[in-house]
């Protein structure tokens, strides 16, 4: 088998305008988590939120090897189009009556991801077999199609089924799985990833400016400002540090052959960092609406979980491209600590107002303790 090197490749504009069903998709999913919500709610954010998440890393990963710049692929992204819609519109009922629709939305995305696969077989460049895109793409397509029709336990079964061959798939270490990681490209991986939690930080931003324009008054500014404080923090600190390391760590562990770890920090930790901030916007835009009471117990544990969440996650990513424990203890237990340490007082004491000026003087804190010791980090050994 040949040893090709990663092409050089960034994200174009038709990629953006790919992205913009999942601002939809994003908006959709955090509607459920905003007043008061339990762990039902955040378990049905999760459940149906990783299909669209891994259906959106099936296509990035696609388009990273293949590009978007040919006439075929574009066609076959703007054919995935609508399938991600259908999740999207599926998605308030998509554990109930609607779970049809979820589930043939999931099908005809994983089409569209074999549409760009087919194409590839026999290619000199890859020398991938015909059977892995039958096998990762149009078996779970058929078990999403099957689950359409099934009712109850089972159909939520074979959803996990699906999932979980696609994941199986990835983390094999088969030949043409290692020659996967070799060719991608970091540059625009990482640029992909950033470019998604983008979308989501932008949730936040239209959760706390929709929540003021619908609650105009002096306590709901107070939040909205506490709340933009936060998340332009939580962004400046994500795209100054956070993805320059993390593209500096994958192209490490790329050239190391570390697959565990880029599978890990572009794969999965990122749907975690992606919820975080999700639940994050929902207790934040509950927060706008609702200033001049205590925050529900509900959003105040998005508020600490999804500031903690957030920094645990980052942490994780680090961790796993390369930075040393030594490095990670400078910033990772205060940045765990002092959230819940002073935000869940200030939940119980304080107006939901104050308690998300509260919050962002806390991440102001962590934003400055940052700062301090931005070059200090100590390489793994």
């Amino acid at each position: 088998m040949t040893d090709p090197s990663p092409e050089l490749r960034r994200a174009d504009w038709f990629e953006l305008f790919f992205d913009l069903v999942f601002v939809v998709t994003v908006a959709v999913l955090a509607h459920g988590l905003h007043g008061d919500p339990g762990w039902r709610d955040l378990g049905t954010f999760l459940v149906l939120f990783f299909p669209a998440w891994w259906a959106w890393v099936n296509l990035t990963l696609s388009v990273n090897l293949f590009g978007s710049d040919t006439g075929w692929n574009r066609t076959v992204l703007v054919a995935a189009m609508p399938g991600l819609g259908l999740m999207a519109a599926a998605a308030p009922e998509g554990l109930g009556a609607r779970a049809w629709v979820f589930a043939l939305g999931a099908a005809w995305v994983r089409v569209a991801v074999f549409a760009l696969w087919w194409p590839q077989v026999g290619r000199s460049r890859w020398e991938f077999p015909a059977w892995r895109p039958i096998v990762y793409c149009l078996v779970p397509a058929a078990i999403w199609a099957v689950s359409a029709f099934a009712d109850g336990p089972g159909r939520f079964a074979l959803w996990g089924l699906a999932v979980a061959l696609e994941v199986a798939l990835l983390s094999f270490g088969t030949a043409q799985s290692q020659l996967m990681y070799r060719l991608l490209s970091v540059d625009h991986l990482i640029e992909r990833v950033g470019l998604f939690i983008v979308i989501v930080f932008g949730e936040s931003v239209f959760a706390v400016v929709t929540g003021l324009a619908e609650h105009l008054s002096g306590p709901a500014a107070a939040a909205a400002l506490g709340a933009f404080v936060v998340v332009a923090l939580l962004a400046i600190t994500f795209f100054r540090w956070s993805t320059p390391s993390a593209e500096r760590g994958f192209a490490r562990a790329q050239a190391l052959g570390a697959r565990a770890n880029m599978r890990e920090a572009v794969l999965y930790l990122p749907f975690l960092l992606v919820s975080a901030i999700t639940v994050l916007a929902a207790a934040l835009g509950t927060a706008v609406a609702e200033p001049d009471h205590h925050l529900p117990s509900g959003s105040m544990a998005g508020l600490v979980g999804g500031i903690v969440g957030y920094y645990a996650v980052t942490g994780a990513i680090a961790q796993r491209l390369g930075e040393s424990w030594r490095s990670l203890l400078r910033w990772l237990p205060a940045s765990l600590l002092l959230p819940a340490a002073v935000l869940v007082p200030a939940g119980l004491l304080l107006p939901a107002w104050a308690a998300t000026l509260t919050a962002a003087a806390v991440v102001l804190a962590l934003f400055a303790m940052s700062k301090l010791t931005e070059g200090k980090a100590v390489p793994a050994q």
